[in-house]
């Protein structure tokens, strides 16, 4: 079968970090780390697998930032290459083995976390409450190094024509959910985890900085989970304020304008021997879904005495941020990057199902206006270059079509 395939080289990764802000095509080019060729068909490991093939995979920014080389180290003992990226998929199962629970052609989408059992190994502590994604054994047992399909030479993600998938990660996906709604579940459910370990009370200022996929899929969580919040989003871009606006934020400003919005919230700001304003007062939830050192600077700096901040974005490796806000402020620090068993309203549901549901009670909600490109497999570099400069490239989510040649 065809597919996108990423090979890890440590010299490509050097070459990535020193020069790819200066010439790109280092990355999206011929020699970049990623080529269409041909992989594996997947075959079945046992009677509780299925093979699905991918009708919209989306490009995640976790995905951009191992391809330019811009994460940090401290997450490579917990992946494995070559491997096949992808982890946000709708498919439809191709071949369901006998203890599968859904026939062939059933529509689903994916939960990417790998667990103990298809490890074949015990449950750990993780696995048992219902959060593989947080697996203590994402090196040991059957497969190879990895917590995420996608990050696992041994399971090939939903960049290609086919990929296996355990019984305990399919979602069924309801005929009233479209495919491009469907495609972002993953997202939006990495974004309602967090909203869940931390609610906010109605009438909450809530701040949201970045205004990327993560980023509106948070305004859009906010929305769909039903929180009364007042909800603020810094947007960088044109296309990402109208579609903040669209999924339900009340006040959208540009990043450098978010001192007046914290005024504007109750903050009052103060001018310090150097540097930026401080403030007392400000938003009781922040959530950062940029991951630089900008945004997480703006979060501890905006959130009010004894708030929250909730980290979505995949922050890595940060110099120069100043942390006394935390302490001077006595502020919660969150992080979020997962999805699993939430317990909400006296029922214990997975965050995937719980978002589809939301969805099927929400058709108005215009999430689906999140995918603004779609590439098939062969026009991957295309694919790339629109991600890595999203202000030429208009580009929010971006979905490969891997059935389409």
């Amino acid at each position: 079968m065809k597919a996108l395939v990423y090979r890890l080289s440590l010299p490509r990764v050097v070459l990535a970090k020193l020069l790819a802000h200066r010439w790109p095509w280092l990355v999206y080019g011929p020699a970049g780390p990623v080529t269409y060729a041909d992989w594996p068909d997947p075959v079945l490991p046992g009677d509780d697998w299925a093979v699905v093939a991918p009708r919209l995979s989306g490009l995640c920014g976790s995905d951009m930032g191992v391809i330019a080389a811009h994460t940090s180290p401290s997450a490579s003992p917990f992946s494995s290459f070559p491997a096949v990226l992808g982890h946000e998929v709708v498919g439809v199962i191709a071949e369901a083995g006998a203890r599968v629970p859904w026939p062939a052609g059933t529509r689903v989408v994916i939960d990417p976390s790998i667990s103990c059992t298809m490890r074949g190994l015990p449950p750990c502590a993780q696995c048992q409450r219902g959060f593989p994604y947080l697996c203590q054994n994402c090196t040991g047992g059957a497969l190879a190094p990895g917590f995420l399909v996608g990050y696992c030479r041994d399971l090939p993600g939903g960049w290609a024509q086919r990929m296996l998938a355990h019984a305990t990660q399919l979602h069924p996906v309801p005929d009233t959910i479209p495919d491009e709604r469907a495609v972002l579940v993953e997202p939006l459910a990495i974004a309602a985890h967090g909203l869940l370990r931390r609610p906010p009370a109605t009438g909450a200022r809530v701040l949201v900085i970045g205004a990327g996929t993560i980023g509106l899929s948070a305004v859009a969580a906010l929305r769909l989970l039903g929180y009364g919040a007042h909800v603020t989003v810094a947007a960088r871009h044109g296309m990402q304020a109208q579609l903040a606006r669209e999924l339900g934020a009340d006040q959208v400003v540009a990043p450098q304008d978010l001192g007046r919005a914290a005024v504007e919230a109750g903050a009052r700001a103060f001018r310090p021997l150097l540097g930026r304003d401080v403030y007392r007062g400000g938003f009781d939830l922040v959530i950062d879904c940029a991951g630089t050192r900008r945004s997480l600077d703006d979060a501890l700096r905006l959130a009010r005495e004894g708030g929250t901040v909730i980290l979505l974005g995949a922050a890595g490796e940060i110099s120069r941020l100043d942390w006394t806000f935390v302490w001077m402020r006595e502020l919660d620090i969150v992080g979020a990057v997962g999805y699993g068993l939430e317990q909400v309203g006296g029922r214990t549901v997975h965050t995937f199902d719980l978002v589809l549901e939301a969805l099927a009670r929400h058709p108005d909600l215009p999430v689906e206006r999140m995918v603004t490109h779609r590439f098939p497999l062969a026009r991957y570099r295309e694919a790339l270059k629109a991600a890595l400069d999203r202000r030429a490239s208009g580009a929010v989510k971006i979905v490969f079509t891997p059935g389409e040649g």
